[in-house]
């Protein structure tokens, strides 16, 4: 998995190789350690079930996590790196070297300045919050933030490094971000029992972990950031593009963050018409597997593939927009319709083998089990709307995702208000894979208009194929689960292991070129 290391030009950035090998190398490189992640991810949430399991404290941990959580999807994995790699890229390919360094410290010091102040404005209100609220959870949710708001510039930064190295084609540091945090979180579970005695304690331990760990995410950049020569003083001079930059980080933000708006939505209603505790954490523990393939597919995929949109749309290549865009989408879809068939069907014994254990009784397995079976039937959508929107955003257009956004987030509160009543938390779950589907298909409407050489038709006739595979896949991993003995460990694993063997050779067979593409582990020749 190559990765580029060299310094670039002092004109302008490295040529990028052609569009579908470069996404593929960078989308292997970014998948690889965003895998990494989540990996040491499951083990820290397989740490907070055990500890917490689905009782208030959790609940109220969750709830106070979803702030920096919000913070860092909406920054570190959308807006401001959508907002600033367009403008930046320009400046380094079309001006010279010094303007484009003036332009990145100028936007890096700005922005410190700006969301610190926000940030301690953040931490006195939650302050007197705690202090003041006269629900028990409500008053550990605002004492937590007390503790989790200095995290969000931390993290706001990294996201702007981030940009800056993705368009010098650098993507393993910054993509080894993310393990920082999960690395921070699990030391803290080992060590939370030398600092607290009370579960309220020592949630307030792991957020301090979490704010710490911000520190660490931007420190791990530094060697990058050096190799290719990017200036790291700070600039408090208002540079041209800096206003274009925090202009569009609004209707960006909302265009690229709906999905995790949602989500907040979700967590809300789930609070506030669900009686009881619990529900909030059935949500939470469900969503983090499903956050899994969206992170490892979809936020890879156009992760790697956002710097070459931008770069062929400013040089005016419409056609090799296109032509990336078609290979990215297909890309997507031969992993993500597996994933979201794989987590219907085999929910309920992949949550007891992960979490069922401490304090994770067999009913909190049956509630996120639903929970995440109806969060997989919107699994490809959710992973497909990140390349659609950074081609939005590459074609210089973010309010049209940001407006479809705004009518999206409303549906998904009306049909939770709806389907709540139905399903408990899981109708919360299907209303958010609802939304996520017909975001999709008037994102990929629309886009035609803004790139008009874009097809979908073709597309559409290709995705037959990996529905079949994924058809396929649902069958013998069904069939293998009846038939294998009560064993959480190998009804989890065996049936997951076989679907996904069986799900890659029918793809072999009904010829799709994807699947050899994405899982092959040396860079195609042109």
């Amino acid at each position: 998995m190559p990765v580029t290391a060299t310094p670039p030009p002092t004109a302008a950035p490295p040529a990028p190789p052609g569009a579908a090998p470069g996404i593929l190398s960078a989308a292997r490189v970014v998948s690889a350690c965003i895998l990494l992640s989540r990996i040491l991810g499951l083990a820290r949430d397989v740490l907070l079930a055990g500890l917490f399991g689905g009782g208030r404290v959790n609940d109220a941990f969750v709830l106070a996590t979803l702030v920096p959580n919000l913070f860092r999807r909406f920054f570190g994995e959308g807006a401001l790196t959508a907002a600033f790699i367009p403008a930046y890229s320009d400046i380094l390919a079309n001006r010279p070297r010094e303007e484009a360094d003036r332009f990145a410290r100028s936007a890096m010091t700005l922005l410190a300045l700006f969301l610190g102040l926000l940030s301690a404005g953040g931490m006195g209100i939650c302050g007197v919050l705690s202090r003041t609220l006269a629900d028990d959870k409500g008053r550990l949710v605002a004492d937590l933030l007390v503790v989790l708001m200095p995290y969000m510039p931390l993290i706001c930064l990294v996201a702007l490094v981030t940009g800056i190295l993705n368009v010098h084609r650098h993507f393993l540091l910054p993509a080894l971000a993310s393990s920082v945090l999960n690395v921070f979180e699990i030391a803290a579970f080992f060590a939370v029992g030398w600092f607290a005695a009370t579960e309220e304690g020592k949630a307030r331990v792991i957020a301090w972990s979490i704010t710490a760990a911000g520190l660490g995410q931007l420190l791990l950049q530094i060697p990058a950031l050096r190799a290719h020569k990017v200036p790291l003083a700070p600039l408090p001079r208002w540079e041209p593009g800096v206003g274009r930059v925090l202009a569009g980080m609004a209707p960006m933000t909302f265009g690229i963050a709906v999905f995790q708006i949602n989500v907040l939505v979700d967590n809300a209603v789930a609070e506030a018409f669900v009686p009881g505790d619990g529900a909030v954490s059935a949500l939470y523990f469900a969503n983090r597997l499903f956050n899994f393939p969206i992170a490892l597919i979809g936020i890879a995929i156009a992760q790697a593939a956002f710097p070459e949109f931008a770069e062929a749309f400013a040089k005016g290549k419409r056609e090799e927009l296109s032509s990336s865009l078609a290979k990215s989408f297909r890309m997507v879809l031969v992993l993500a319709i597996p994933a979201s068939v794989g987590l219907g069907v085999l929910s309920a014994p992949i949550i007891r083998m992960i979490f069922e254990h401490g304090s994770f009784t067999p009913a909190m397995t049956a509630r996120s089990a639903a929970v995440l079976a109806f969060y997989g039937i919107g699994t490809w959508a959710a992973c497909s709307q990140h390349v659609l929107t950074r081609a939005f955003f590459a074609a210089r257009d973010p309010k049209t995702p940001a407006v479809v956004g705004a009518c999206t987030v409303a549906l998904n509160a009306a049909l939770n208000l709806v389907l709540v009543r139905f399903l408990a938390e899981a109708g919360l779950a299907l209303a958010t894979s609802i939304t996520a589907a017909l975001q999709l298909a008037v994102l990929a409407a629309l886009l035609r208009r803004r790139v008009p050489g874009v097809r979908w038709a073709p597309v559409l006739a290709w995705g037959v194929r990996p529905v079949l595979a994924s058809a396929a896949m649902a069958a013998a991993a069904w069939g293998l689960l009846r038939a294998l003995p009560d064993r959480p460990l190998l009804q989890g694993l065996l049936p997951v292991a076989a679907g996904a063997a069986v799900s890659f050779a029918a793809a072999v067979l009904l010829r799709i070129p994807e699947a050899r593409d994405v899982f092959a582990f040396r860079r195609r020749r042109r």
